[in-house]
């Protein structure tokens, strides 16, 4: 039996083994190591030595690694358990807003303060192009990557972590834009005159809500035309090249931004009718919207060409996104179920869809304050 604290044990062979505690794993469990000796006495110079070791190469390490270090190691554990996108926007995140300002300070100099002042200076003068400062938005997601950076070095090699502190700014939620019904009807008109595949692209966006990086990864075998019903299983994203400094992008196709964004949707029949007759005779494998090249259609070159629409049209400038968020509006103010609508959108809640799109307008506000009652 051992004493009190102490940590050594006698083995079933008759030697003595002591553990002590060198750090911790990714998910937070203690990482533990052992000595052995013939006697306990032995045994517990030993577990000392190795203690004192430990806390001195602990030291050590905290002195010399660099927060460009502490990163490297971050992204190679943390590659094991993202996705391919999520990695590279972490990356990016860091390229872009991190390294230049922190990256070769040595950890030990990091403190709260002194990230707290870097927060504020992203938010007055942090854009790339030196053209003011950060979005609140974005200046909270380079948080989120400096606190779990700093949480792996505290896990795996027991240095100070002084991102708990962190004060972050509040979020400032912007005005949900939507395309008003005078705008969607000169944007068909316009795209009936073309007669070409973007004309279907934008019906099937604002009639179903799907995201741009959804539309451009569907193939002809997810529609199923005898159930009348859309698979979004996929999904396309551009993001960086992995190699240093290099500023090459490259198109990946992957499972959608989270589980509850592989779904089933039901295709009205107006809808169903327009894509039955664009995939006829078409293979299943094939991408419904393709490029020159018979490869998925680009992300970037969707937005161009709708914002090319919008010029021709005399449409205010506006991102395509704007078309799921017309579609969630319209159901809204329709009155139909927002528990349908959150399953639609892929949403993982139905707050996440009241908190987006359901915005009462003033009118709907009085007609129901004029309505309730306190008997």
């Amino acid at each position: 039996m051992s004493k009190r604290g102490e940590n050594i044990y006698k083995r079933s062979d008759g030697r003595y083994e002591g553990r002590y505690k060198c750090g911790f794993t990714e998910n937070g469990k203690t990482i533990y190591k052992s000595v052995y000796a013939k006697t306990y006495k032995e045994c517990k110079n030993k577990l000392l030595d190795a203690i004192t070791g430990y806390e001195e190469s602990k030291i050590s390490c905290q002195k010399s690694m660099t927060v460009n270090e502490l990163f490297g190691m971050w992204f190679d554990t943390v590659s094991l358990t993202v996705k391919v996108s999520t990695l590279a926007r972490y990356r990016e995140i860091f390229k872009n807003h991190i390294e230049k300002a922190l990256g070769n300070m040595p950890i030990q100099s990091i403190t709260t303060q002194y990230l707290n002042d870097f927060v504020k200076k992203k938010l007055k003068s942090g854009r790339i192009d030196g053209k003011g400062g950060l979005s609140s938005k974005t200046v909270v997601n380079i948080i989120c990557v400096i606190k779990a950076a700093f949480r792996y070095g505290e896990r795996t090699h027991n240095i100070f972590n002084p991102t708990s502190a962190i004060i972050s700014p509040r979020n400032e939620k912007k005005e949900i834009e939507v395309l008003t019904d005078k705008e969607i009807k000169k944007l068909k008109k316009y795209f009936e005159t073309k007669k070409d595949y973007f004309g279907i692209a934008f019906e099937l966006c604002i009639s179903t809500g799907i995201r741009i990086g959804e539309l451009c990864a569907l193939t002809c075998g997810d529609i199923d035309v005898q159930k009348g019903i859309l698979k979004i299983c996929k999904n396309t994203q551009r993001i960086k090249k992995e190699i240093p400094e290099s500023s090459k992008t490259k198109v990946i196709i992957s499972t959608p931004k989270t589980q509850n964004s592989i779904r089933e949707i039901p295709l009205p029949p107006n809808l169903l009718k327009i894509l039955k007759e664009y995939i006829s005779g078409r293979n299943k494998e094939e991408f419904l919207f393709v490029s020159k090249r018979k490869k998925a259609i680009d992300v970037r070159n969707i937005q161009k060409r709708f914002s090319k629409a919008l010029e021709i049209c005399n449409i205010r400038k506006v991102k395509f996104h704007i078309l799921r968020h017309t579609f969630a509006t319209k159901w809204v103010n329709t009155g139909l179920s927002t528990k349908i609508l959150s399953e639609i959108l892929g949403h993982s809640s139905v707050s996440i869809t009241l908190s987006l799109y359901v915005h009462p307008t003033m009118k709907e506000k009085r007609t129901a304050m004029n309505k309730f009652s306190i008997a």
